[in-house]
C-alpha cells in the first residue's frame, strides 16, 4: 500500500462538532488488518461524540477518529491473522472483546468485563484507512453493496434483540422506529411473527416501518400504544414488545402492551433510571426480560449473514441519505433530524 496520509473525521477537541483532517494513514500491527474504508454509517454513539454529551465526555479522548460502523477491504494484514486475507470486503463487530475474563471464558464475549469498543476507546473507521482487531473482522461474499455490509453491525443488534426467542407466530410490538427498530421490524416479519407493530412518533419512520413489513402502525404521538395494542391483539397484548427507543416512557408503554407470560426485550438507553411496576408489569405477569448490547459473538453475525444473504431482510430501505465524509456537519444534522433512516458517509 502506497497512500501514507487520509482523510479522517476527528473528534479534534472536547467541545461539540468535528472536524475533516488530513492524518497519516495507521501502521498494521499482529493482530490487526490495515482496511481500505468503503462505507461507514453513522450511529447513536456517534452523534453523543459529535455533540459532546455527558456520556462522551466520560469516555472520549480528544483528539481522536471516531465512528465504528463500516465496510472495506482489507490492504494489509499483521502477524498471527487467520481470519481474513488481503483482498477480502469485510464488515466489522464494534465490541473488542479481552479475550481473558470470565464472560471470554465462557462464550460471552459481548459481555466482556473488560470490552472495548472501536470508535470509542480506540480510533475508529471514520477515515479513508482504518485498522481493526481480527476479532472484529466479518468477511463479507464478494459483490456485498458496501452499504449494507456498513450496516451489518446495526442489524445484529436488531437480530439480537428480536430473535432472544423464537417469534414465529407471535404477535410483537417495536417502540422506536430509528434504524435498529427497522431494522427489527424486517426481521420480526421475515422470521414469521403474525402481528408486527410499528409504535413510533415520526410519520417519516412508521412510512418506513411500513415498508419494512410492519402490518400496523401506531403514532405515539397522537394514539395511547398500550391501548392501541389491546384492541389490535383482541385486549390480550402483544406476545413480545422489543424497546429501541430509549424513551422511558415508551419502556413503561411496552411493559403495559405485554400480555401474561410474555417478553421485554430492552436495547434502547434510557437517559435516566426508569421507575416501572415491578409487581403488576412483571411478577404477576411473570415476565422475561432481556436487555440486548451490541451481538453475541458470532452467533449473530451468522445469524444476520443468513437474513441479509438468502434475501429475507432487505435493509437498503432503511438507508436514507449518503454524505461525503468530510460533510460531517450536514451528515450529522440528517441523522439528528428525525425523518432519516440510515445515514451513510463514503470516503
Amino acid at each position: 500500500m502506497s497512500a501514507e496520509t487520509m482523510k479522517a473525521i476527528i473528534k479534534a477537541e472536547a467541545a461539540p462538532g468535528a472536524v475533516c483532517s488530513e492524518i497519516a494513514v495507521p501502521v498494521v500491527k499482529p493482530g490487526h488488518v490495515l482496511v481500505k474504508v468503503v462505507s461507514t454509517a453513522i450511529c447513536g454513539t456517534d452523534l453523543h461524540i459529535y455533540d459532546w454529551t455527558d456520556w462522551a465526555r466520560a469516555r472520549i479522548a480528544v483528539p481522536m477518529v471516531f465512528g465504528h460502523e463500516f465496510c472495506g477491504r482489507v490492504v494489509e494484514v499483521g502477524e498471527g491473522v487467520t481470519r481474513a486475507r488481503v483482498g477480502d470486503l469485510i464488515a466489522g463487530e464494534t465490541h473488542i472483546p479481552c479475550g481473558k475474563c470470565y464472560q471470554c471464558d465462557t462464550g460471552l464475549q459481548h459481555v466482556c468485563q473488560n470490552m472495548e469498543i472501536l470508535g470509542v476507546h480506540s480510533p475508529g473507521v471514520f477515515s479513508e484507512y482504518a485498522l481493526v482487531p481480527e476479532p472484529c473482522v466479518w468477511v463479507l461474499p464478494d459483490g456485498t453493496d458496501p452499504d449494507v455490509g456498513a450496516v451489518y453491525e446495526p442489524f445484529g443488534v436488531a437480530a439480537h434483540a428480536m430473535l432472544v426467542e423464537s417469534v414465529a407466530g407471535k404477535n410483537v410490538a417495536v417502540f422506536g422506529c430509528g434504524p435498529i427498530g427497522l431494522f427489527a421490524v424486517g426481521i420480526a416479519r421475515a422470521c414469521g411473527a403474525a402481528k408486527v407493530i410499528a409504535c413510533e412518533v415520526s410519520p417519516d419512520r412508521l412510512t418506513m416501518a411500513n415498508n419494512m413489513g410492519a402490518s400496523h402502525l401506531v403514532n405515539s404521538r397522537e394514539q395511547n400504544p398500550v391501548e392501541s395494542i389491546k384492541e389490535l391483539t383482541h385486549g390480550n397484548g402483544v406476545d413480545v414488545a422489543v424497546e429501541l427507543s430509549g424513551n422511558p416512557i415508551a419502556l413503561q408503554q411496552a411493559l403495559g402492551s405485554i400480555t401474561r407470560g410474555g417478553r421485554l426485550t430492552i436495547a434502547g438507553l434510557p437517559p435516566r433510571p426508569v421507575e416501572i411496576n415491578v409487581v403488576d408489569d412483571v411478577i404477576y405477569k411473570e415476565l422475561r426480560i432481556y436487555g440486548i448490547t451490541g451481538r453475541v459473538m458470532y452467533d449473530t453475525w451468522y445469524t444476520v449473514s443468513n437474513l441479509i444473504e438468502s434475501g429475507m431482510v432487505d435493509p437498503r430501505p432503511v438507508i436514507t441519505h449518503k454524505f461525503d465524509m468530510c460533510d460531517i456537519d450536514n451528515a450529522m444534522a440528517a441523522a439528528k433530524g428525525g425523518k432519516a433512516g440510515k445515514v451513510i458517509l463514503r470516503p
